[in-house]
Parts: C-alpha cells; sequence; structure tokens
C-alpha cells in the first residue's frame, strides 16, 4: 500500500484495468485450485485466514493444495513451478497482501493458462479491493469455483538493469519511501493487530511530510519530455501518469485527502498524462515501488503489456463492463 494506490487510476474508484472484456469457460481445467500463503502477512494474520479457508474449501470437498512461503520472492518461484507442471487452466490463488498478489503475477507471465485470484490478508489489500472486489472470504471462495475470467493489461518495468510487472502501480517518489519505510517499522505489527493495518501508511505520510526533500525528475510519456521540479512523487497506473510537483505541504494534504472521489486532479500542479511508453529519471537519489515492493531506484521505464493475464473477479465488478 502506498500513496500511489489511493489514486482512481489504481483500482480503487473505477478507472479500468482491463481493456477489453474476454469472459469465457474453461472447457480444460484443472479441477485442484492452488494456494500459495505468505505466513507473514498482516502481522500472521494470513495464517488465520487460511484456516478458515481450508475449513471450508474441506467442507465443500474443493480439491486444493497449499504452499506456505519462505522469504521474499518464493511465491513467485513456487507459482512457476506449479504452472509448469501442467497445461491445462489452472487456479492460482495467493494468500497474503499486494506484495504477495505482485509475486505470484510475476511468476505467471509467460504461462497463458493461469488465472489469478486473491484472498486478502495482508496490510493494505489494494489488489482485492481494487481489481477483484470480493468483500469476505466465502465470497472470495465461491469466486474461486465459477468457471469464467477475463484478462487484463499490466505494466512491465526496467530498473536498474531488472525487469518486472505489476497490476496496481509503479512510482518514484514519497509514495515508495513510504513503502518502503512501512514495511521496515516495527509499528507496523501493532497496526496489524488491531485490524488498522493501513493507518501505518498515514502515519508514516504525516512523518514525511517534514522530512522528505521533493526533487527535480524527468519524465517521457510517449516520447513527450517534461522536466519537472520538486517532485513528490510520479505514479503510473493502467496507461495513466499522475505526477504531483512543487506544490506547498498544506496543497500535499489536500491532495491526500480530495483524492478519494478525484478532486485532487483540480489541483495545480497536479498533473495527469496518459501512454504506454513512460520513463522517470530523479535527479538525485529516491526509491522506485511496484506494487507497494521495492524495486530499484532513480530511473524506470515502463510499458502497457495488452491483455496480459487472466484473473477472477467478482460478476458485478465495474471491470467486468469494460470494453
Amino acid at each position: 500500500m502506498n500513496i500511489a494506490k489511493l489514486h482512481p487510476a489504481c483500482g480503487l474508484n473505477g478507472k479500468p484495468n482491463i481493456t477489453k472484456q474476454k469472459e469465457m469457460s474453461m472447457p480444460h481445467l484443472n479441477e485442484t485450485v492452488y494456494f500459495i500463503v505468505n505466513p507473514m502477512a498482516g502481522n500472521e494474520e494470513s495464517l488465520k485466514i487460511w484456516k478458515k479457508a481450508e475449513e471450508i474449501l474441506k467442507s465443500k470437498a474443493v480439491p486444493h493444495e497449499v504452499f506456505f512461503t519462505r522469504e521474499k520472492g518464493h511465491a513467485s518461484r513456487l507459482t512457476k513451478e506449479i504452472l509448469s507442471g501442467t497445461n491445462l487452466d489452472t487456479r492460482m490463488i495467493a494468500v497474503g497482501g499486494d506484495g504477495t498478489i505482485n509475486e505470484m503475477i510475476n511468476g505467471a507471465i509467460g504461462f497463458p493458462h493461469a488465472i489469478i485470484g486473491s484472498l486478502a490478508a495482508g496490510s493494505g489489500n489494494d489488489y482485492v479491493r481494487g481489481i477483484q472486489k470480493t468483500e469476505s472470504l466465502e465470497e472470495a471462495l465461491s469466486l474461486f469455483q465459477d468457471n469464467a475470467f477475463s484478462t487484463i493489461d499490466i505494466g512491465q518495468f526496467e530498473t536498474n538493469g531488472k525487469v518486472g510487472y505489476f497490476v496496481n502501480s509503479l512510482g518514484m517518489g514519497i509514495d515508495a519511501e513510504i513503502s518502503d519505510e512501512a514495511d521496515r517499522s516495527p509499528l507496523k505489527k501493532w497496526f496489524n493487530f488491531v485490524r488498522a493495518g493501513k493507518l501505518i501508511y498515514l502515519f508514516i505520510f504525516i512523518k514525511m511530510l517534514f522530512t522528505y526533500k521533493p526533487s527535480f525528475m524527468e519524465l517521457i510519456v510517449n516520447g513527450d519530455r517534461h522536466l519537472l521540479k520538486k517532485v513528490w512523487f510520479i505514479v503510473i497506473a493502467n496507461q495513466n501518469v499522475i505526477a504531483v510537483h512543487d506544490i506547498t505541504l498544506l496543497k500535499l494534504l489536500t491532495v491526500f485527502i480530495t483524492v478519494f472521489w478525484g478532486g485532487h486532479l483540480n489541483i495545480k500542479n497536479v498533473d495527469s498524462f496518459s501512454g504506454k511508453m513512460i520513463k522517470m529519471k530523479n535527479q538525485g537519489s529516491v526509491k522506485v515501488q511496484s506494487d507497494g515492493e521495492i524495486v530499484g531506484t532513480d530511473e524506470v521505464a515502463a510499458v502497457v503489456l495488452k491483455e496480459k493475464i487472466r484473473v477472477m473477479f467478482k460478476g458485478d465488478s465495474p471491470y467486468k463492463n469494460m470494453k
């Protein structure tokens, strides 16, 4: 979770990640549903959620297998191993937060028979709210048994010689710094303990308002070059780019508040761009985040990959009717 994910283009209030509907049945379906559990997600809340899910799966005699991650990157490797063992349409479910689903998606790239879902068990869970649109464990498990899917666009990035993929957002600036500090903060487990995991990001955001120094950045969108000074952050999501620059602390707070209904786009120096090929370069040192995970520093390039991966989401999701 980060500031960037509060932007509507990141899937929280209507900007589509699905540009073409491709809903169909799965005639060659692998009946086994595969779950990959991050046992550390949500201050180990994921283990409690998985226990409840497993009881429901057993009561309904749903064929399933479960794997538990041991460290960062393990979910991606497990996903590749599972998908390499079959050529049937295969449902892969991440039990964790946005970092876990991001790893699963990165592991599923190159396997067209993968169909992705998530049980929300992290601090942010933006993927579940923004794309999958399920509101409860029972609703999600019911969804995973439906024989339907849709294909969505995702982003591909390259930074510091590393190539990866993102589904929620890619950002550089204070949002990445907040994600990094929140992930390392000992306070995170206490916020999760009282079921207020997202508040850790607000807490760190307020603290960083007085310590973070905005910097000069170069932004290139579809070949058009923009030089921006005092940039707080730039975020990419679904071919949309938002740059927040050269504003006061008070206006930055206003951006944070009005982002929930889109009012921030009317604020001077909150600029919106649209494109399929984007580059960002910072003059100085700043982190780059992909779906809330730190992936590099200072410079990043991204492209939109059309209809790249198949996902499950609730039938009345607004994404389902996008053309």
